[in-house]
């Protein structure tokens, strides 16, 4: 068929290993990859030169009980989290995806700057159609960064469903090496047991009147526990689950690489005992700051340092729930038995196989909800050197509202965002389409850097929130220093540069942005191309809580030739369409 030679890769997949050759006749051997996130990582070695790696992702739907309650889970190689994918600072990475859901599907590499593989990231409508079931797609990229990353679907709800997994990047001159024995990665979420194809068009409908859907459970790395006796009649649910159970030695010290794969849910994380030291935030480097407690919101990540010093026995790992939006009685699960309080277990070697019955340190949960780690607290490791030449600014207004017919929509600067399912604008813009032109619907900022040094040319954005939610905002291609993170003010008078951090600001690629208030970033417009800019809470993104940042489009269109393979997935959906009459809607 047409549609099939499109497609400029040849995959042979094993049950392990496989081989891959491009186009160019060039072989890979390529890695099927399971991974387990309760055993303490093993890094890369460092090599000479970047090299490159090749994984297979197989995605497949399978019954998995992650919280004791078996339901459908979009997994990837059968597991859920996704298995971890390891790489070192400058290496380029090759993953096969070969779509078995019986559904289109698309994996987003979140945090990954993607510099002239635009086309890679990821987002469907944005930058790439969907891939077909029945496909394997290759994402290849190099990697110009390092530290704690992840993937996740960027389609649907598949990311309510599972597919979501870590992606670490090591930095052979990482200036914390040497301050650790051993390193951990460990994921947080929110769980749901509908599925988010029968929770989305209910969540979509007209009349629906309810906030966010509820979620059931959380889980810690892939574990938590429901509460079975609220299950329906004829399920399967355990309410003996196992708990999120990592080992350590006393007298060492762990990194743990935390990450926050919720679809809703803001968490925060703590162990009875042992205080936390942060020295990463998002992928980069801070100054080491203790603390307590750790709030994380929706896409944010942290490498903490754990000493373990404490007397032989078992600790409490505790990720307390934090829900930042409203809810109401016609709210989808509203009613839902949620623990807000999931625990997991800190095991020292030779400790008693039983719960642990440490108590908390005196816990103020409510201070930190839906909040970050006050930025005032962060300072880089490396000094920052924030850039000056502001080309551009943007003010973002953050609303809801509703469409003629009724239904609940996000609005940014009063448009709700709808992709061109089968046109990316990526692709529109490399084929000559006036990006300037783009419908309102596309909810485009177009912005040019056309002096000399572009890695000096900045832009702001002055995100404000007119609601009572707060947001994790994350930008796609791009780190951003945290200029002012304001607190009620809604932008009628906008901020006063005199508060802002001009000096030592952290660098971040999520933001949290409170109710009804001011949050100011500024970044480097070194990377052209058309980046995502949108809330990470999965419900407002399918409601249109998004901008696409369009990047010095005469640069791209000139230096941009997408790939056979991309533009085929768009050749591929007009054939699946007309055979089989369906239009799948994507966030």
């Amino acid at each position: 068929m047409k549609f099939e030679l499109i497609f400029t890769f040849l995959v042979l997949i094993s049950s392990s290993n496989s081989a891959l050759i491009n186009s160019r006749g060039e072989s890979y051997e390529c890695t099927y990859v399971t991974s387990d996130l309760f055993k303490p990582l093993v890094p890369l070695p460092p090599t000479d030169s970047p090299v490159t790696r090749c994984y297979n992702l197989e995605l497949v739907v399978k019954d998995l009980a992650p919280d004791g309650f078996t339901r459908p889970v979009w997994t990837v190689n059968g597991q859920y989290p996704a298995p971890l994918l390891q790489a070192n600072y400058g290496d380029r990475i090759l993953v096969n995806v070969t779509n078995k859901y019986g559904d289109p599907a698309s994996i987003h590499w979140h945090g990954m700057f993607q510099k002239g593989t635009n086309y890679y990231d990821g987002i469907v409508g944005v930058t790439q159609c969907e891939i077909p079931n029945k496909v394997t797609f290759l994402y290849n990229f190099t990697l110009e960064q390092y530290g704690t990353y992840w993937y996740h679907s960027h389609l649907q709800g598949q990311i309510v469903d599972g597919l979501k997994g870590p992606l670490i990047i090591y930095d052979p001159k990482d200036p914390f090496y040497g301050k650790y024995d051993y390193e951990y990665v460990m994921t947080v979420s929110d769980w749901y047991h509908t599925p988010s194809g029968i929770l989305l068009p209910l969540f979509r409908a007209d009349k629906y009147r309810g906030f966010d859907p509820m979620p059931d459970s959380g889980d810690i790395s892939g574990l938590g526990q429901c509460d079975c006796s609220a299950a329906p009649k004829n399920s399967t649910c355990n309410p003996n689950n196992k708990m999120a159970t990592y080992v350590v030695k006393k007298g060492k010290k762990y990194r743990f690489r935390i990450i926050n794969t919720s679809s809703l849910v803001h968490f925060t994380i703590s162990i009875d005992n042992h205080p936390l030291t942060i020295m990463e935030v998002d992928g980069d480097y801070v100054k080491p700051v203790t603390l307590n407690t750790i709030p994380i919101n929706i896409a944010q990540r942290y490498s903490v340092i754990l000493d373990a010093n404490q007397p032989i026995d078992n600790y409490k790992i505790r990720a307390h729930i934090s829900v930042c939006t409203p809810n109401n009685n016609l709210t989808i699960n509203y009613n839902a038995p949620l623990n807000y309080d999931v625990t997991g277990i800190l095991k020292y070697e030779g400790a008693e196989d039983k719960l642990p019955t440490s108590k908390a340190d005196s816990l103020n949960y409510t201070s930190e909800a839906c909040r970050d780690v006050n930025p005032s607290s962060l300072k880089p490791y490396y000094e920052n050197k924030v850039p000056k030449n502001v080309i551009s600014t943007f003010k973002v207004l953050v609303t809801f509202g509703n469409l003629p017919t009724g239904k609940q929509v996000a609005l940014i600067n009063n448009s709700s965002f709808v992709p061109n399912l089968n046109y990316p604008t990526n692709q529109q813009v490399v084929e000559g389409v006036d990006p300037y032109k783009l419908p309102p619907s596309q909810n485009a900022h177009v912005y040019e850097c056309n002096s000399g040094d572009c890695n000096d040319a900045a832009l702001d954005i002055y995100i404000v929130n007119n609601s009572t939610d707060s947001h994790p905002f994350h930008l796609h291609g791009h780190i951003f220093y945290i200029l002012f993170n304001g607190e009620n003010n809604t932008g009628i008078d906008p901020p006063n540069e005199a508060d802002f951090n001009f000096k030592d600001p952290v660098t971040r690629d999520v933001v949290t942005v409170l109710p009804n208030s001011t949050t100011v970033i500024r970044y480097s417009v070194n990377n052209p191309g058309v980046w995502f800019f949108h809330c990470h809470i999965q419900w407002h993104l399918n409601l249109g809580m998004a901008v696409q940042m369009i990047e010095s489009p005469s640069i791209f269109k000139n230096t941009t030739i997408i790939p056979a393979d991309v533009t085929g997935l768009c050749a591929g959906i007009d054939l699946a369409m007309n055979k089989d009459n369906k239009n799948s809607k994507t966030e």
